[in-house]
Order: C-alpha cells, then sequence, then structure tokens
C-alpha cells in the first residue's frame, strides 16, 4: 500500500493525549499509526485483519505475548476485561469472529502498552460483546491512556467514545460536536423516494426502520435492506417527525415504532434496537436520552 502523507491536522492528533475516534480509509488509518509512532508512542496495536496464532488455544497465546513484554502477570487481568475466561482453553481455530476480536484486543491490554491504536474495534461482535469492548473503552479513557479508534462504518464510528473526527483526504473535520443545521419547514409527503440500482422506490413512511447520513449521502433501512434516498437526513426528519420519527443523533433518524429497547453500553454511550436492525443498535447521543423520555412519557 502507498504510504500516505497526513494533513497537518491529522498529524497533531496522533500526538495529543486522550481517546478519539477516526472515520477514515484503511491508508489513512495506516498513516495515523505511523504518526502516532513517530511522535515516540509504542501503542498496543489492533489490525482490521488481524492475524493470530491459530493452533494455540487462547490462554496460551495471551500468556506468550504476557510473557515476552515483561508483564506475565497481566495475562489474566486481560483476559477478565474482555470476559474471556471461559475460552481460554479454546483453540484460537475454533472461535468465531467476535471471540477472536476480544482475544486480539486482550493481547494489547496485557502487553502494558503507552498508547492503543484499534483499527474497527468493534467489527464482527455480537451485542453483548459490543458493551463488554466499549465498557473498557471508556475505562481506558478514564485512566488517560492515548487512544485512537479508526473506522470506516458509521454505525460503529457514533458509538466509539471520545472524539469524534472524520478525515477525507486533506480534510480533517471534528463531526460529533458540529451544531445540526435547521430543518426546513414541515412538508406534505405521503411516500420516501429512494432508489434501488436503476429503479426508483417510493415507501411508506410506517415502513421505514430508521434513516442515516453515511459518506455525504442518506440511505433509509426498510426491512433490514439499505437504500439511497435523494433526501437529506434534515429533509426526511422534517417529513418524518409527524409519523412518530425521533432524531436520536445527529446523523440517525429513527421510526420509534419499530425501537424494542434503549441499549446503555456505558455512562456515554447509547443505542437503540431496533426491530430488524443492526446487530449492534442505531447510536442515540447523551444528550437526546431526557429529550427522548420527555417527548414519549417513559
Amino acid at each position: 500500500m502507498e504510504e500516505l502523507e497526513l494533513p497537518q491536522a491529522a498529524a497533531a492528533l496522533a500526538r495529543a493525549p486522550g481517546q478519539c475516534a477516526v472515520e477514515c480509509a484503511p491508508a489513512q488509518s495506516a498513516a495515523l499509526l505511523r504518526a502516532m509512532r513517530a511522535a515516540g508512542l509504542q501503542p498496543g496495536v489492533v489490525f482490521r485483519e488481524d492475524a493470530l496464532y491459530e493452533r494455540l488455544r487462547a490462554g496460551e497465546y495471551l500468556a506468550l505475548f504476557a510473557g515476552l513484554s515483561g508483564h506475565a502477570e497481566r495475562a489474566a487481568g486481560a483476559a477478565r476485561a474482555m470476559e474471556l475466561e471461559d475460552l481460554l482453553g479454546q483453540k484460537i481455530s475454533r472461535l468465531d469472529e467476535g471471540q477472536r476480536r476480544r482475544v486480539s484486543l486482550a493481547r494489547e491490554i496485557a502487553k502494558a502498552p503507552d498508547a492503543f491504536f484499534l483499527e474497527e474495534p468493534l467489527s464482527g461482535l455480537k451485542e453483548r460483546e459490543i458493551g463488554v469492548v466499549l465498557q473498557w473503552l471508556e475505562r481506558v479513557g478514564e485512566q488517560g491512556t492515548p487512544l485512537i479508534c479508526t473506522t470506516e462504518l458509521s454505525r460503529s464510528f457514533y458509538l466509539l467514545p471520545g472524539a469524534h473526527y472524520r478525515l477525507d483526504g486533506q480534510d480533517l473535520q471534528l463531526v460529533e460536536n458540529a451544531a445540526d443545521q435547521s430543518a426546513p419547514p414541515e412538508a406534505q409527503v405521503e411516500k420516501i423516494p429512494a432508489r434501488d440500482g436503476e429503479k426508483l422506490l417510493l415507501f411508506n413512511p410506517a415502513d421505514i426502520d430508521y434513516a442515516e447520513s453515511a459518506d455525504g449521502r442518506s440511505l433509509v433501512s426498510v426491512r433490514g435492506s439499505c437504500f439511497a434516498c435523494p433526501l437529506t437526513l434534515e429533509e426526511l426528519s422534517a417529513r418524518l417527525e409527524r409519523y412518530g420519527f425521533f432524531r436520536c443523533h445527529r446523523s440517525y433518524l429513527v421510526n420509534m415504532q419499530k425501537v424494542e429497547e434503549i441499549i446503555r453500553w456505558t455512562r456515554n454511550s447509547y443505542a437503540l434496537r431496533v426491530k430488524g436492525g443492526p446487530e449492534g443498535g442505531v447510536p442515540l447521543s447523551k444528550g437526546r436520552v431526557e429529550e427522548m423520555k420527555s417527548l414519549y412519557r417513559f
């Protein structure tokens, strides 16, 4: 892969203390890691495609890396942090994707690094596992350990703790604290347009599970499938509010008729479980929890 030169602001981000999540392409993620190392940090790293020793048992694998780093006593604590105690006797080759991701994270915890750099830390995780990892990430932040998480997935991006940045080419944008734009005046509508290839589809509002803004375009999810929509999220919000939709996040709009549960991953990380929706739920901004409770009287 050709080495990418980071914009100055992103290079500074890699040297900064604290915790952040960066939505970016793989080449930019690699450049951020190089910048972090150039700043003198030796982070514990979990890659998007992380190789493991398939023939070892999970416990043997963690003990090996803890010992090599001079922290043999940390292997057990790392396993507890990722709730791997019941899997330590299993061969890594027999673990599923989420279990393997937790083993990778525990490996780096056992090394006691001075920082962490994690690519797609929520990739392949089941719902319970997402909670385990997010709670650990929050503890890392409370300890003041520098940590950068990178992802290409908007849904994962908004669940991750810390400041949120989008790195697109040479443009680094702080996105989590940006103010929402004002919605246009309410418009009369009965159908929401969307496209499936060359086909123009028209959906009833009640059929839409949620809508999201990703990579500069809007998507609507209908019965587990996503379709491109020509309307902005602000326009969708204005049109769908009367049908029981709630702007649960700057980048998400959810049909409250489809919401089954509010998930509290950590003190600062929430999601909404939507019927037929994604495994980790639809992100819910902490600042909108009370608004939602007041609006829907629960």
